[in-house]
C-alpha cells in the first residue's frame, strides 16, 4: 500500500472508520448504500479507474468485476483506517489489479490515462480551494473520452436540519472545514465538465451523475478559413 501524506497528515476517521458504515445506513438509510451502485454500468472491461475518497469501499468489489481481467483501480483515500477496511473486502488474489494509495492531497504520483473518475460523498467534506485543488490533479490524467461519476448530498428544505447535523457531527468527530454544502455545479462548470445524465435520491438529497468534458469550441476564424469559397 502506497502512503503518500501531506505535512500536516493525520488520520481524521481513524475513530470513526469502524462504524462509519453503520451509522450511515441508521441516519440515511438503504437508498444511501443503494446510490453507490448508480451509474456503475458505465465502467467497461479494460478501463483504468481513479475512486477518489472511496471510505471503506462498499463497491470495490462490483467496480473490480466490471472493470474486467484487463482494467485496473487506483483506490485513493485519506484515512488509513478506512483504506485498510476497503482492501479487505476483495480477495487477496486480486489485490494486484487495485492500487490502493493513502493521501490526503488526492494527487497520482504519476501519470495515468484514466478512463472513469469516482466521488461518492466526498466534495461535500472538502474546503473550496481543495475542491478546485482536486479538480486541478483531475484534469492532468484525463481526456475526452472520460467519464466522472459523481455523488453527493444537495440542500434540500425538508433535509435542513439533517444537512446540519451531519455538517456539525463531522466538524466535531473527524475535523471538516465546511459549513454548508459546496455549489457543486459551480466546480463543474468551470473546470469544463459537462453533465450527461442524473438520478435523485430522497426528493434530490442525494444525486448521482455522470459527467463527461464539453467539447472544445470550434474557432469562427478557422470555420471561416476551412469553409471560405474559392
Amino acid at each position: 500500500m502506497e502512503i503518500k501524506k501531506g505535512v500536516e497528515f493525520k488520520d481524521n476517521y481513524h475513530l470513526l472508520a469502524a462504524v462509519y458504515d453503520p451509522l450511515a445506513s441508521l441516519f440515511l438509510g438503504e437508498k444511501f448504500q443503494n446510490s453507490k451502485w448508480e451509474f456503475l454500468d458505465c465502467i467497461q472491461p479494460g478501463d483504468t479507474v481513479w475512486i477518489i475518497g472511496g471510505g471503506t469501499g462498499a463497491n470495490l468489489p462490483e467496480i473490480l468485476k466490471r472493470c474486467g481481467e484487463r482494467g485496473k483501480i487506483i483506490f485513493m483515500e485519506a484515512s488509513i483506517k478506512m483504506l485498510e477496511k476497503a482492501k479487505g473486502r476483495i480477495h487477496s488474489d486480486l489485490t494486484s489489479k487495485v492500487e490502493f494509495v493513502c493521501s490526503d492531497d488526492f494527487k497520482l504520483s504519476k501519470k495515468e490515462k484514466i478512463d472513469v473518475v469516482i466521488t461518492q460523498f466526498l466534495l461535500d467534506v472538502l474546503a473550496d480551494d481543495s475542491i478546485d485543488a482536486l479538480f486541478e490533479n483531475v484534469m492532468q490524467n484525463v481526456s475526452p473520452t472520460t467519464s466522472w461519476l459523481f455523488l453527493d448530498f444537495y440542500p434540500v428544505k425538508n433535509k435542513k436540519w439533517l444537512i446540519h447535523f451531519m455538517i456539525k457531527t463531522f466538524s466535531i468527530l473527524a475535523d471538516h472545514p465546511r459549513k454548508e454544502l459546496p455549489d457543486y455545479d459551480k466546480f463543474f462548470e468551470s473546470w469544463d465538465w459537462e453533465e450527461i445524465k442524473t438520478t435523485s435520491f430522497e426528493n434530490g438529497f442525494y444525486r448521482a451523475k455522470v459527467y463527461k468534458l464539453a467539447p472544445k469550441p470550434i474557432k469562427s476564424d478557422t470555420i471561416s478559413l476551412k469553409y471560405s469559397p474559392l
